[in-house]
C-alpha cells in the first residue's frame, strides 16, 4: 500500500491535472463496510456486537486499502496517525491484564475512527458524500427510535446472541453486561429525588452517550434537510427532528443542548459573515421559537431539576482537580487507562475526553488531538454552502464539548466522517 498526501485544489490546478481522474488499474474500495457500520447499526446493536463490529469492519477496510495501489492521506490525518502510535507508546504505564483491556477500548475508539475517515476519503469511486450523510441520518433515526422505545420500556434489556457466548464471569462486569445485554434506558435514582430518572441510552450503554450522538448527528440531519430539493424530504426530516426532541429532553442532558447550541450559533455566524442574512434570520428565529417552546413545555425545568438531586458539577470539579494533580506526576505518557479516585468515587480519566486523553495518554496525547482538531477545522473552513456549514459545526462543537463529554466509537466515528467529507470536498471540489 502506497501512502501519499492528497493535494489541494491549487497545486493540482497549477499542474493542469484533473484531481478527479483515476487510474484504471487501481482497485475500487467497496462501499459495504462503511454502509454496514451506519445503515446496519441496529442489527449490530441487537446482536450485541457494538464493541466488536466496528473494529472488525475497520480491519476489513484496512485489507481493502492494502490491496488498493494508492492511498491518499489528507495532511491533517497524519496527526491522527501519530496520536494512535503515541497511544501504543503509552502502554508502558499499564499494570496488568485489566489495564490492557481498558486501554484497548480507549485505543480502538481512536484507531477505528481514523480508519473510517481514511477509507471514506479514498473511496470516491464508490461512496459519495450524499450516501454517507444518508448513513449518518440512518444512525440518527436508530438513536431517536430507540430513544422512544426507552421512554415506554425503560426497564427492558435486550438478550443478544453475544450474551450466550461471553463467559458468565465477564457478565458480572457492569460495562460488559451493558454491551451484550444492553438496556434501553439508564435508570438513575439520585438521593432525595421523588422518582427515578428514566434516561434513554440505547443503542449505547449510557444516557450521556445517547446525548452526544444526538448532538453530533442532528446537525447532519439538518444538513441533509438543507441540501434536499424535495419538499416532502425536508418536511419529513423536520418532523423527525421535532419528534427526536422528546427522548432528547427525557435524557435531561445539559451537555447535549450546549453542543447543539454551539452548532446553531456557529452556523448563524457563518451565514451572517457570508452575507446570507435572510437564512441567518430564519435560523435565529427558529431557534428562538424552539427555546421558547422548551421553556413553556417545562423541558428546561425538567433538565435543571435533576441537578437539584445530583451534585455532578461539584463532583466533576473535584475529580478534575485530582486528575490534573496525577497528570503532573506522569505528564508525557500518562497512565494508559483510567485509575480510581477513592475520595471522589469516580475514576480519573473519565467525565470528559479532554481528561481521558490527558490522564491516559499524557499531555502529548492531548496536544496531538487538539492539533488535529484545530488544523482540520481551519483547513476545511473554506466551505460556503449551508449544508456544509452544518457538517462543519460538528467538529467545531466537538472541539468545545470534549471538555465534559467522553467520546465512544460511534460518536467519534460520526465526527470523523463529517471531517472526512469536508476534507474530501475541499481537495476534490465535491460541492460542500
Amino acid at each position: 500500500m502506497k501512502l501519499s498526501f492528497a493535494e489541494g485544489r491549487a497545486n493540482a490546478s497549477e499542474r493542469g491535472e484533473d484531481v478527479q481522474s483515476f487510474s484504471s488499474s487501481q482497485r475500487i474500495l467497496p462501499a459495504w463496510p462503511l454502509y454496514s457500520l451506519l445503515y446496519g447499526y441496529p442489527l449490530i446493536w441487537v446482536l450485541g456486537l457494538g464493541q466488536f463490529a466496528p473494529t472488525i469492519l475497520a480491519f476489513i477496510m484496512i485489507l481493502y486499502m492494502v490491496a488498493k495501489k494508492d492511498i491518499r492521506i489528507f495532511p491533517t490525518q497524519w496527526l491522527w496517525l501519530v496520536l494512535a502510535i503515541w497511544c501504543v507508546v503509552c502502554t508502558v504505564s499499564l499494570r496488568g491484564g485489566s489495564d490492557i483491556m481498558a486501554w484497548g477500548i480507549r485505543f480502538l475508539v481512536i484507531f477505528n475512527a481514523g480508519v473510517f475517515g481514511l477509507y471514506y476519503f479514498n473511496a470516491r469511486e464508490s461512496i459519495s458524500s450524499r450516501s454517507i450523510i444518508g448513513g449518518l441520518v440512518a444512525l440518527w433515526y436508530t438513536v431517536v427510535i430507540l430513544g422512544w422505545f426507552a421512554i415506554f420500556f425503560s426497564d427492558f434489556r435486550v438478550t443478544t446472541p453475544m450474551s450466550f457466548l461471553i463467559p458468565g464471569g465477564m457478565l458480572q462486569n457492569p460495562l460488559v453486561k451493558d454491551y451484550v445485554l444492553p438496556p434501553l434506558a439508564e435508570v438513575q435514582m439520585p438521593w432525595g429525588a421523588p422518582e427515578p430518572y428514566l434516561r434513554p441510552a440505547a443503542p449505547f450503554p449510557y444516557a450521556n452517550s445517547w446525548g452526544l450522538a444526538f448532538a453530533f448527528l442532528t446537525p447532519v440531519v439538518i444538513s441533509a434537510m438543507t441540501a434536499s430539493k424535495r419538499f416532502w424530504t425536508k418536511f419529513a426530516l423536520g418532523i423527525s427532528i421535532v419528534a427526536g426532541m422528546v427522548p432528547a429532553i427525557q435524557t435531561s442532558n445539559r451537555g447535549m443542548f450546549i453542543s447543539l447550541t454551539i452548532s446553531i450559533v456557529y452556523v448563524i455566524i457563518r451565514q451572517i459573515l457570508n452575507g446570507n442574512l435572510k437564512i441567518a434570520a430564519y435560523a435565529l428565529g427558529t431557534t428562538v421559537l424552539v427555546a421558547v417552546g422548551l421553556q413553556l413545555s417545562g423541558a428546561v425545568e425538567k433538565i435543571l431539576g435533576r441537578q437539584e438531586y445530583s451534585d455532578s458539577t461539584g463532583t466533576r470539579s473535584l475529580l478534575y482537580e485530582h486528575t490534573w494533580q496525577a497528570v503532573q506526576k506522569s505528564p508525557l505518557v500518562g497512565y494508559g487507562t483510567a485509575r480510581p479516585d477513592y475520595e471522589v468515587g469516580i475514576s480519573m480519566g473519565t467525565q470528559g475526553y479532554l481528561w481521558a486523553l490527558m490522564f491516559c495518554f499524557g499531555l502529548i496525547g492531548l496536544g496531538l488531538f487538539l492539533a488535529f482538531m484545530l488544523s482540520s477545522i481551519i483547513s476545511t473552513a473554506s466551505i460556503t454552502s449551508s449544508a456544509g456549514y452544518w457538517l462543519h459545526s460538528v467538529p467545531v462543537a466537538a472541539a468545545c464539548i470534549f471538555v465534559i463529554y467522553s467520546f465512544d466509537t460511534m460518536q467519534m466515528a460520526s465526527m470523523m466522517l463529517c471531517l472526512a467529507m469536508l476534507m474530501r470536498s475541499s481537495v476534490y471540489r465535491e460541492g460542500l
